[in-house]
Parts: C-alpha cells; sequence; structure tokens
C-alpha cells in the first residue's frame, strides 16, 4: 500500500504530465496550422527536424513520471503500485523541462515571424550546458587546488590553523587582569 507521499506525488505527476501534454498538442496544432493552411514558413523539414528533441524529453518525462497503477483483486479500486520519479525535482528532469519548454516556444515563434530563423534558439540548450559543465569544472578544479595546498601544507610541517583555533590563540595571549 503506498504511502501519503507517493500519492501525492503520484497525483502532481498526472497534473504535470497533463499540463505539458495539453501544451505541446496546442502548440504542434498550431503550428502544423501555419505549415499547412498559411504556408508560413515555407519549408516544414526544420520544424520536423527540430521539434525532435521537445517531443523527446515529453516522452522521457512521460516515461519516468507516469505514475502505475493496478487494479486490487479484492475491493476493484485502482491501487497505486509506483508513484513515479518526483518531476519536479532538480537537475537533468528540470534540464528535460527547459528544452521542452524552449522548443513549444521556438514553434510559437515560428509560427508569429513565419521564418525558420528561430529554431537559432535551440542553439542556447548546448551553450547553457557548456556553461553548468564549465561552472562544475572551476569548483572541482578549485577544490583540487585547495586540497593540493593542504597537502603542501602538511609536507611542511605547518598544518593550516582553523578560525576557531586563531580565536583561542588570540584570547590566550591576552593578558589577563584579576577582579577585586
Amino acid at each position: 500500500m503506498a504511502g501519503q507521499a507517493e500519492k501525492k506525488q503520484a497525483q502532481n505527476n498526472l497534473l504535470v504530465l497533463k499540463e505539458i501534454h495539453i501544451i505541446s498538442l496546442i502548440v504542434n496544432l498550431v503550428s502544423l496550422l501555419c505549415l499547412i493552411i498559411f504556408r508560413r514558413p515555407g519549408n516544414y523539414k526544420p520544424y520536423l527536424l527540430l521539434s525532435i528533441p521537445g517531443w523527446l524529453c515529453e516522452y522521457i518525462l512521460e516515461r519516468i513520471g507516469r505514475p502505475k497503477y493496478e487494479t486490487d483483486s479484492v475491493s476493484g479500486y485502482p491501487v497505486l503500485v509506483r508513484a513515479g520519479e518526483d518531476l519536479r525535482q532538480v537537475g537533468l528532469t528540470e534540464y528535460m523541462f527547459d528544452v521542452f519548454y524552449l522548443t513549444q516556444g521556438s514553434d510559437i515563434l515560428m509560427c508569429l515571424f513565419g521564418s525558420n530563423k528561430v529554431w537559432w534558439l535551440l542553439a542556447l540548450v548546448p551553450v547553457y550546458a557548456a556553461y553548468k559543465i564549465f561552472g562544475l569544472w572551476l569548483r572541482f578544479r578549485g577544490s583540487k587546488q585547495s586540497a593540493t595546498k593542504a597537502q603542501a601544507d602538511g609536507a611542511r610541517g605547518q598544518p593550516e590553523k582553523s578560525k576557531r583555533q586563531l580565536k583561542k590563540e588570540a584570547r590566550a595571549s591576552k593578558p589577563h587582569y584579576a577582579r577585586h
């Protein structure tokens, strides 16, 4: 039997999945309407090719976030078997939502401007990923350098003192006066 937290997560996941499916349906229908009826832009191949990342992210979010229910043989009611991954978590899930919404935004701008040049916005995805990886690399490099510095200080026999140790030494070096 599922706990209350899992049931709440399953409900939230269903709500989020319903929302992204509705957004995707509306935006893609409007985009196809612009392509077929208004013939804006003239070439539909970039739309099909560059919509794939958004569709792929939507599919992955569906697969990992959809709760699984089974019908109880005794009562006949659906019972939660698996709540699915939390779709509100940070990290890769959040990144997939960013790609999905950026793709949908590009579809809307394609219809508004009638140009396939708006798909250059999708170039922001790898640029943003490179920015995040570079920041991670800098943090790793910085921690590696501080570890090497600490090892070098330890090799010289002078361990680095903490703020607490420095304060204790400063208090100990002050003269103490007796009160009468």
